[in-house]
């Protein structure tokens, strides 16, 4: 009697930027999307400890640390403008919601209510569009795009090269899945709207 075995694939997802929340310390990891290698979008929340996380960032992606900007009275209100991630590496390409979505939200109000009628309300009526041109809170863009407009407020900006971290510091952070010389707790420290502004401020 031959024994039949059931064979399972598992494909190894890897972050495109991994975030570190301000307050919270959480740690939110946006799945890399690159087809067709990487065809999945998607994003992995309360990732512990953030040695797991780095192992996963894909060649060129970014850490964005929040936990600097912990104090300024701004933060709130810039991870609400903060556009969303559309899980690519690099690029200047701006995934901007479409008019049909916002009107589709529009439509949609009176039956919402909560946070949720909140979020359908801002996104209708475009509340923290900039004025520029540049990407607003509903719209999607790249993981270097999201690093530089974090970078410029005073986040912690990290970039993986081999495995090598370089940090907007100076500071230069090994990446290895036996590397106990950091202690991950003293890192962490302090998300999709709603979950990105719990978890980040």
């Amino acid at each position: 009697m031959t024994e039949k075995k059931e064979q399972f694939s598992t494909e190894r997802i890897y972050y495109s930027e991994i975030i570190i929340g301000a307050l919270s310390g959480s740690i939110t990891a946006q799945h890399l999307y690159d087809p067709p290698e990487h065809p999945s979008q998607g994003w992995t929340s309360r990732v512990f400890p953030l040695s797991s996380a780095l192992e996963d960032l894909a060649e060129g992606g970014y850490v964005i640390d929040l936990r600097p900007l912990a104090d300024h009275p701004q933060l709130r209100t810039w991870v609400f403008q903060a556009p969303m991630s559309n899980g690519r590496l690099e690029g200047d390409e701006i995934d901007r919601l479409s008019d049909e979505a916002r009107l589709a939200a529009q439509q949609m109000l009176s039956g919402l209510g909560g946070d949720f009628q909140r979020l359908a309300l801002f996104a209708s009526q475009r509340v923290g569009e900039p004025l520029d041109g540049s990407a607003g809170p509903f719209d999607a863009v790249s993981a270097s795009y999201r690093a530089a407009y974090w970078g410029s407020r005073g986040a912690r900006i990290g970039k993986r090269v081999g495995d090598t971290l370089y940090w907007s510091d100076g500071e230069q952070q090994t990446i290895s899945s036996s590397d106990s010389s950091r202690d991950d707790q003293s890192i962490i420290y302090g998300g999709i709207k709603q979950q990105e502004e719990q978890e980040q401020a």
